[in-house]
Parts: structure tokens; sequence; C-alpha cells
């Protein structure tokens, strides 16, 4: 499902943001339907084959946890609708 492979990757960022880029992506292999995170120098703008989207599209700043990150789980379905 989709939606559980968005959140998985996200995961993965909020677990080591200082890993990456400020403009962090997640791409999104369209045929195969699978996912990874990649550093905006990395992104292959000229292809067919690959979606991209920017992670801080779908992480906010936590209410109950000021200064962490949590997921913005509306994005994740708007985003997992388009693949399903």
């Amino acid at each position: 499902m989709m939606k559980n492979k968005i959140t998985d990757i996200l995961r993965e960022y909020l677990e080591a943001p200082e890993a990456w880029s400020d403009n962090v992506q997640i791409e999104v292999d369209t045929a195969a339907k699978t996912l990874r995170l990649v550093d905006d120098d990395n992104i292959d703008e000229e292809s067919d084959t690959y979606d991209y989207w920017p992670v801080m599209d779908f992480i906010s700043m936590s209410v109950d946890a000021p200064g962490a990150w949590q997921i913005d789980m509306e994005a994740v379905e708007e985003m997992a609708a388009e693949y399903e």
C-alpha cells in the first residue's frame, strides 16, 4: 500500500534529518512503485520514470512536542492517491 511506503520513507527521514540536504526529495519510481530519499542535487529531472516530492511538504512541527517534527498524514494520503 502506497500510504505505508510513504509513511515509512518519512520515518526514515525523521530518524536522521541531518543526513540530508535542506531540499531532500522523495523519489517515486512510477513503474515499480518504489520510493527512496534523494538529495536535490541527485534528481533526474529529465526522467519520465521518476516523480519527485519535497519531504518538507509531508512533515510539520508537532503541536504536542515543540521542536519535533511529525508526519502530515493528510498530505501523505493525497500523495498516495496519485499512485493508487
